[in-house]
């Protein structure tokens, strides 16, 4: 199965696909640690035993509801439209229904027409849809844009904040979740997210890179968060995961303040390219991302079916 995810091209990629042996048995760990129904499906061949296909759905780790899911079909692109996609996610629906689901989401890359057909025949709708961005450091920004940060506002790095206040974790992580919330993706925080896990995520990950995790406060209360890492793949680009500003600090700027620290971090530190992604229906970010130079480089379908 991992192989089969790890042929993906980097756009194609959905989420809850983990491309190592390792990473899917972690997967298959968390969910079961968790409480969540995981139901699996993989197509053979006889002969061999060679997976070739697999379809699987399980409990969105994001969200409680006991009869939501998430769903993923993959197949090898050598053994494509022969109908295997199709015959496992009707195999994968029929323990969805005996487990009382009522509603399914999946993902599927917008520049695959023959793949958007396909899960629009099998009942699903489109429900957003979230897009890459990347932004070329050694072009300049379309427009200019104040470095500084707002009035009374501090933009700090996460070591420099960790030094500066040892019992930063619990408010931080407090303002994360409640800004996730209100992101509707599929890899936004589980609502019992454990401190931590929060903490392993910003800090102790293959790919974390604390100093580029930058928090905006005012005094002690956090205001705002941008969280980036390093890109497993690609050593001169980061992955910029999540900007957040809490609703009592909104239209003060603080967004465009910390990304433009991302930026200055990534020139600072020789990386070319910084790497995002937007959904569709968050019109501020999308602006924002025009504004300092983002180029959209394609994007997933998020759908949704209900039962």
């Amino acid at each position: 199965m991992a192989r089969l995810n790890a042929v993906v091209p980097r756009g194609e990629r959905h989420d809850y696909e983990p491309r190592s042996p390792a990473a899917l048995r972690e997967l298959d760990a968390v969910l079961s640690r968790d409480g969540r129904v995981l139901r699996r499906h993989v197509a053979e061949i006889v002969e061999t035993g060679a997976i070739v296909a697999y379809a699987h759905g399980f409990h969105m780790p994001w969200d409680h509801h006991p009869a939501r899911f998430w769903c993923s079909v993959r197949c090898d692109p050598a053994y494509r439209h022969r109908g295997i996609g199709r015959r496992l996610f009707t195999a994968l629906g029929r323990d969805l229904d005996r487990l009382g689901a009522t509603e399914l989401r999946a993902m599927a890359p917008e520049n695959q027409p023959d793949i958007l057909a396909l899960v629009t025949r099998l009942g699903f709708r489109e429900l957003f849809r979230s897009w890459d961005f990347e932004l070329d450091l050694a072009q300049p920004g379309p427009e200019p844009l104040p470095a500084a940060s707002p009035p009374g506002i501090a933009i700090v790095p996460l070591p420099e904040e960790r030094a500066r206040r040892p019992v930063w974790l619990p408010d931080l992580r407090a303002l994360y979740l409640a800004v996730s919330r209100e992101v509707p993706l599929p890899n936004h925080a589980d609502p019992e997210l454990p401190a931590e896990a929060f903490a392993a995520y910003l800090e102790r990950w293959p790919t974390s890179l604390p100093e580029a995790c930058f928090i905006a406060r005012k005094g002690d209360t956090y205001l705002g968060l941008c969280i980036l890492h390093r890109n497993a793949e690609d050593s001169a680009c980061l992955d910029h995961l999540f900007t957040g500003v809490a609703a009592e600090g909104r239209g003060r700027g603080i967004a465009t303040a910390l990304k433009l620290e991302t930026i200055a971090f990534a020139r600072r530190h020789g990386y070319a390219r910084i790497s995002t992604a937007v959904e569709s229906n968050n019109p501020g970010m999308l602006a924002l991302n025009e504004r300092l130079g983002f180029v959209r480089r394609g994007g997933l379908v998020v759908f949704v079916k209900r039962r």
